[in-house]
């Protein structure tokens, strides 16, 4: 059935014809056989997708792609491309993240782009369905109406960054027999954690363990207020991993009326930012909303063991002036749950061409674009330079990405090393990823949680959380969120 939707959406003013803060690179060519691309990616990015740009061109000698940089933020260049839709100067090709897209569907601006795929002649084969992980493709079939609205291009996740050097090998059998069944710390047992074994078991002997060492034996430095055994970097990110992983609502989207939910006031999520704040009090835990900064400040800084983040940007959980070597990992799940781990990264999405008598023409190039840019040589290409996720499988199990995710050709202690560690992690996570649906105010409740997880889990500094404290957060959340 066809989803309908009625809504309004108010544009700012006719951008520009140069839009401040772009800068393009190449010839400017007839605007009839011109596809337009623009992304804030940067020169590493872009020397891919140049490379792209020559493949494509050389198929399609009549059309041309005009590549160009925006230096501001993925907010800054979708509200550049919505303000541009009222005097027709935006691009046919960009890449944002899904709340953009739903704006770009709401203008009536976004191309659905599942005939293109399913065409017997150009589309997509059988084969290359199966080569690309179903959330992705759910991703951008996951919003209001009916269709596919945006298909993977820079995907990542999370994984729990650790200093091995400090826990490999680590016996706390003396605090506690039950963990890892009385054997020292191995990758096994960390690659295996639950929430519960972290805070009821691992967390409460490190801190016994640090508590009883030496000054020169101690694993957690705790000079600093802000150290905790574990970090999250984004606190949105946790309290919708969290909701994910045991079965608690958060937000919903009716399939036939396009209209989104609200659902994340519940007793479930009540209990977990309860066992987090009461985490919290012990050091066990601490986010990036609470402490201010991101975690892997605290990390590098060996204010902390555990540092939870975005596979996309490992080279932070790194540092060169405390060289240590980095373990990765999966985050710790629900126990007794199904694994789950949050996709995120920008999208590609296709914009309906500002003159209708092209319209049909550039959404056809563009997606022949598309098939070019996500083949599997530029796929190995893309991962290897950039460190996101190969979305393609053929792309993970490539000979070129098997040598680059080889932790054995690069030197302990060093970036390279945990490089390849976390793109040998990122393809094995393919099948447990999850996305939220996209709605007319889905952004707003992601903003809300991403609040609330930091005042119910931090407290604002005034420890153990009472109901009427935690049930005001949550009230005060679901009214920002809707």
């Amino acid at each position: 059935m066809k989803k309908n939707f009625k809504g309004l959406l108010i544009l700012g003013s006719a951008a520009p014809l140069l839009i401040s803060g772009l800068t393009a690179c190449g010839k400017k060519y007839d605007p009839s056989t011109t596809i337009r691309m623009w992304t804030t990616f940067n020169s590493t990015y872009q020397a891919v997708i140049e490379k792209a740009i020559a493949v494509y061109e050389e198929q399609y000698p009549g059309y041309h792609v005009e590549y160009t940089k925006y230096s501001g933020s993925y907010s800054d260049i979708s509200d550049a491309i919505a303000k541009g839709f009222a005097g027709g100067d935006y691009p046919d090709i960009t890449a944002v993240y899904p709340d953009s897209i739903a704006t770009f569907i709401m203008a009536g601006r976004s191309v659905d782009l599942t005939p293109y795929m399913e065409d017997e002649t150009n589309g997509w084969s059988a084969e290359d369905f199966a080569d690309i992980p179903e959330v992705y493709i759910e991703e951008g079939q996951n919003y209001f109406v009916e269709g596919t609205y945006s298909l993977p291009l820079s995907k990542s996740t999370e994984a729990m960054f650790y200093n091995r050097g400090r826990l490999i090998g680590l016996d706390l059998s003396l605090y506690d027999e039950e963990i890892n069944d009385g054997e020292p710390l191995d990758e096994e047992y960390i690659e295996n954690l639950t929430w519960e074994e972290l805070f009821d078991h691992l967390c409460p002997a490190i801190v016994a363990y640090n508590n009883d060492a030496s000054s020169s034996e101690k694993i957690i430095d705790t000079s600093d207020s802000n150290w905790a055994v574990v970090g999250y970097d984004s606190d949105d990110n946790l309290f919708i991993t969290l909701a994910e992983q045991y079965g608690y609502a958060y937000t919903s989207l009716d399939q036939q009326s396009g209209i989104g939910s609200v659902d994340f006031v519940n007793d479930g999520m009540k209990s977990l930012m309860k066992t987090f704040n009461k985490a919290y009090t012990n050091h066990y835990v601490t986010t990036q909303g609470i402490y201010g900064k991101y975690c892997n400040y605290l990390s590098t800084a060996g204010k902390m063991l555990f540092s939870i983040g975005s596979t996309g940007g490992i080279s932070y959980q790194f540092s060169d002036t405390t060289k240590f070597d980095v373990g990765v990992a999966p985050i710790p799940q629900a126990a007794g749950k199904e694994t789950k781990a949050i996709s995120q990264g920008p999208s590609f999405s296709c914009l309906k061409y500002s003159d209708a008598q092209y319209a049909e023409s550039h959404a056809q190039q563009c997606w022949n674009f598309y098939k070019i840019l996500t083949s599997t040589d530029i796929c190995v290409e893309w991962a290897t330079s950039t460190g996101y996720a190969p979305i393609r499988y053929s792309a993970a199990q490539s000979e070129a990405y098997l040598n680059y995710s080889n932790e054995e050709r690069y030197a302990l202690n060093t970036l390279a090393r945990m490089t390849a560690r976390n793109a040998r992690y990122v393809p094995t996570m393919n099948d447990y990823l999850f996305t939220s649906p996209v709605f007319y105010g889905s952004d707003k409740a992601r903003t809300a949680v991403k609040g609330l997880a930091a005042d119910c889990i931090g407290n604002k500094g005034n420890g153990l959380i009472d109901d009427e404290t935690l049930n005001t957060f949550f009230q005060n959340a679901y009214n920002n969120a809707i």
